[in-house]
């Protein structure tokens, strides 16, 4: 099994996706063991962006007490960060929000880029990976696309990221083989 940090954040959020605890414990130790408590506590916290705080709080109940210090951290620069991972679509993305509906957007920016994706121990790159994984499974094709290009933008390679979905633990074939077309036509493009 991949045993990289962020494909083992992306089976804890899968975990968490399906309310399967034998999963979620197994993930939880591989991270605890492998790497740390931190990444296993920054892999819970990334995966409320894609599954919820309800399902983060009933993980956190199942998989506590955590042996390290729990800290907030200040909050980063959310839009600055929201600009690194979308690069020239970056103000698209925001205007769409933002005409979608503005506090959705303000939550965008402000927590999920300023509080989460700004205060880990994960890196952009290990963020990026574990989302794409995460939110295909979640059905969210359009966002995972986004962060496809990101991966590639950040130095991820089209053969990793195929190995990626092809191993990760999907709920059915049509999620990985939307995956793997929009990580083939993003690389494809550009070449």
């Amino acid at each position: 099994m991949n045993n990289n940090k962020y494909f083992l954040a992306a089976q804890l959020g899968a975990a968490i996706h399906h309310d399967d605890d034998e999963a979620l414990t197994l993930a939880a130790n591989q991270l605890r063991h492998s790497y740390s408590e931190l990444a296993l506590l920054d892999a819970l916290r990334l995966s409320h962006l894609f599954c919820g705080i309800p399902k983060l709080i009933r993980s956190l109940n199942l998989l506590a007490p955590f042996n390290c210090e729990l800290q907030t951290n200040e909050i980063g620069n959310g839009r600055q960060l929201f600009s690194d991972v979308y690069g020239n679509d970056a103000e698209i993305v925001l205007e769409h929000l933002n005409n979608t509906d503005s506090a959705t957007r303000q939550w965008v920016i402000n927590h999920a880029y300023g509080d989460v994706f700004a205060n880990s121990s994960y890196s952009l790159l290990e963020r990026e990976m574990t989302s794409i994984l995460i939110l295909s499974l979640g059905n969210c094709h359009q966002q995972a696309l986004s962060h496809v290009r990101a991966c590639k933008r950040h130095g991820a390679t089209a053969t990793q990221l195929l190995a990626d979905a092809n191993e990760f633990s999907f709920s059915d074939n049509g999620q990985r083989q939307r995956l793997v077309t929009s990580i083939r036509d993003t690389f494809i493009d550009n070449e």
